[in-house]
């Protein structure tokens, strides 16, 4: 199944993470426009093996190694009177994980995960457009799907 993304809404917790995810407190991000990439990625651990392998040349082996949550860049209309932006200006001031959830268009599809707001700041771009904010998160949790 093929999932759309345009309609999809971002919305941060009001608090910081301390074990499990809220039922409420929830609040949207507005002007969200852009929402960057959400998984995990491995480390190769690798061994260079020589003499005990067929013909006597030598091989690399490869295996996963540590697993890692890369960041993920969300790109928004900057509104200073936004309630879900001033919470992401919070959650980067602190060192505190916040919850986020993501919800596609058909209001049941979702992603839940904790992250840090690594960076945030303004985004000036083109001379004629408007001024975008955009904050890095860096998930410190699974993510989980429903």
């Amino acid at each position: 199944m093929l999932y759309p993304t345009a309609g999809s809404r971002l919305f941060i917790a009001d608090v910081p993470l301390y074990g499990g995810m809220p039922d409420d407190g929830w609040v949207e991000i507005g002007e969200t426009e852009a929402i960057g990439f959400l998984g995990s990625e491995w480390d190769a651990a690798t061994a260079d093996v020589v003499g005990d392998v067929p013909n006597d040349f030598g091989q690399e082996l490869t295996a996963k190694g540590i697993e890692r949550r890369p960041i993920m860049p969300i790109i928004m209309g900057n509104d200073p009177t936004d309630p879900g932006q001033l919470a992401l200006w919070r959650a980067a001031r602190s060192h505190d994980s916040y919850p986020f959830r993501l919800v596609l268009p058909d209001g049941v599809t979702a992603r839940t995960w904790s992250a840090l707001v690594m960076r945030i700041g303004e985004v000036f771009d083109a001379a004629n457009s408007v001024i975008k904010l955009q904050a890095d998160l860096k998930p410190t949790s699974a993510i989980e799907r429903g």
